[in-house]
């Protein structure tokens, strides 16, 4: 009796273990295929492939999207229109864990060479 009991002890662990390692493992599969296919969606849906950032922390996932100023002015939605895109073709990711983020795109100045004193 005692030696069955551990044959199914040691079975329910290692169930444990492949089982979180394969929640694991869609969880970086799911964030790797976000960050290639969201800026994609975007620029197909807005007409503008915008910076995109994503950060996951324990089950909690910030996806921060950055656009020109008059981007963000025309389309009021962005903020669902990701997390409904996120939830809807990533079922790994719940709704109440995604926290999506819109921010101003900052225009880099050109930089012009320092000229030289003779």
């Amino acid at each position: 009796m005692k030696n069955t009991f551990k044959k199914f002890f040691t079975l329910l662990v290692i169930s444990g273990f492949g089982y979180l390692g394969l929640k694991i493992y869609q969880l970086f599969k799911g964030l790797i295929e976000l960050d290639k296919t969201l800026p994609q969606y975007l620029g197909n849906i807005i007409g503008e492939v915008p910076n995109v950032s994503i950060v996951a922390v324990f089950n909690k996932i910030t996806i921060t999207v950055k656009f020109k100023k008059d981007v963000i002015k025309k389309n009021e939605g962005l903020e669902k229109i990701i997390s409904d895109y996120v939830t809807d073709f990533y079922p790994i990711f719940k709704a109440d864990n995604v926290n999506v983020l819109i921010e101003e795109l900052k225009e880099e100045k050109e930089k012009t060479a320092p000229k030289e004193k003779k």
